[in-house]
């Protein structure tokens, strides 16, 4: 048998012993066709995340721990399958996203790029060479940070060259107010405030998080349940075994991670600018002198030019 038909084979001619035999109390009926189940698709998930820009690779891998624990039968997120099986919900375990955060922030260097160490130059923990390219020297496609990344992408934009980096004065002020803003973006990962919520645990029931809880007040712009559920089908796309043993419709399970995943988080580097200090300092006579007040930010007074924003993309893999 098969392309689903009842019966490939022609009908068979019968003796005059079978056709009297049939005449008995029981009968035998060869249907004139056959069904036939081919060319149909069953279509998974269609929807793309679109990232733009050149990818930035952490060299650091991301433990999968982080995301998924099997022995404490818990993850980042937990897959809900509806009763009528034609529907699923995600949703954010708070204490993981936690560690899902720090892990992300670990490999990026975070903590250590709020200040400029000279002995860092080159030290490969971002693997920058697509963004920067062959024309800037081998030297500068390796960064420490995702700070020290931003602080030569800057004196690339302006000045030409990732290594310029000494024209830019006010360097701990953009490595903070990064700092702050990369925290500031990563929250989308506890969940967003909106999210639709089930029967479940606290933990894991987005709406009752308490700022308490996860040491950062749950954002407005968080992870919607659409965006929870899209993260879940670009995995079932690619792993549908994962999903083979989630257990019983109704019934709460983690989503599996495994060593050698990758996650890419957009760096959208938008609306920044840079000016140039010609003025002296109030009561000083050395015209050469920084403008402390035109010095403090980018985006303070002077005259400012806009760069053109970009996007770079973060590909993170995830290790043992």
């Amino acid at each position: 048998m098969s392309n689903g038909e009842i019966n490939p084979d022609p009908v068979p001619s019968l003796s005059a012993e079978a056709v009297a035999a049939l005449n008995g109390p029981s009968v035998s009926v060869y249907m004139p066709f056959n069904i036939e189940l081919d060319e149909m698709t069953a279509e998974l998930f269609g929807q793309a995340v679109d990232l733009s820009g050149t990818i930035i690779k952490v060299n650091d891998t991301v433990p999968v721990s982080a995301l998924y624990d099997a022995a404490a039968s818990a993850g980042w997120l937990h897959f809900l399958q509806a009763a009528d099986e034609d529907a699923f919900s995600v949703y954010v375990n708070q204490a993981k996203a936690e560690d899902v955060s720090g892990a992300l922030a670990t490999a990026l260097y975070i903590s250590e790029g709020e200040s400029y160490d000279p002995t860092n130059k080159g030290v490969a923990h971002l693997d920058a060479s697509g963004a920067f390219g062959d024309a800037v020297g081998e030297a500068w496609y390796n960064y420490n940070s995702l700070q020290d990344f931003l602080m030569g992408y800057f004196a690339r934009k302006i000045l030409g060259h990732p290594g310029a980096l000494a024209a830019i004065s006010n360097d701990s002020t953009l490595r903070a107010a990064y700092t702050t803003k990369y925290h500031a973006g990563m929250n989308a990962i506890y969940g967003g405030a909106g999210a639709a919520v089930a029967d479940v645990p606290a933990e894991l029931d987005v709406s009752g998080v308490t700022a308490a809880l996860v040491g950062v007040t749950v954002p407005a712009n968080g992870l919607s349940s659409a965006d929870l559920e899209l993260i879940v089908q670009q995995m079932m796309n690619q792993a549908p075994d994962r999903f083979a043993d989630v257990g019983d419709r109704g019934t709460l399970c983690p989503v599996r991670w495994a060593e050698g995943d990758k996650i890419y988080v957009q760096l959208y580097l938008k609306d920044n600018k840079y000016k140039l200090n010609t003025g002296a300092p109030s009561g000083a006579a050395h015209p050469v002198l920084l403008n402390a007040t035109n010095a403090t930010g980018v985006t303070g007074g002077g005259v400012e030019t806009a760069i053109e924003n970009d996007y770079y993309v973060l590909e993170f893999t995830i290790g043992a």
